[in-house]
């Protein structure tokens, strides 16, 4: 059963490696449309949210085999004070925890974050 397990793939020579910058100007100008599309999009989904409002849609519903469902936005609660110096009591105890080393480290999955360039302000 050994046999059939595969070797690690030998690294790649300098002339097999991607072109990286190709390959990071693919990415960035993807994620330029993705924004691009996100902000024309955003004005057609308030119309959505319009129309749902009037009766003219039901919250979920299809159109050209897309389901639509339309979800009120997360759910979060302002607590009153008590509360509010409890969760600053528990935080300061989980700091405690983390350079006592008694809490355990585990990590998510991996990810890339893409921010397009900050843009300058405009002089006016």
């Amino acid at each position: 059963m050994a046999d059939l397990l595969l070797a690690p793939a030998p690294p790649a020579s300098a002339a097999d490696a991607p072109d990286l910058d190709g390959l990071l100007d693919r990415v960035t100008a993807i994620k330029a449309q993705q924004k691009e599309l996100e902000q024309q999009l955003e004005p057609l989904l308030e119309a959505l949210g319009t129309a749902m409002v009037a009766g003219q849609l039901d919250p979920s519903f299809s159109h050209n085999d897309w389901a639509f469902c339309h979800s009120p936005g997360r759910l979060s609660y302002a607590f009153p004070s008590a509360v509010r110096q409890i969760e600053q009591q528990l935080k300061a105890a989980k700091e405690t925890s983390i350079q006592q080393g008694s809490a355990t480290e585990k990590r998510g999955n991996p990810f890339w974050t893409i921010r397009p360039p900050k843009t300058q302000p405009l002089p006016f």
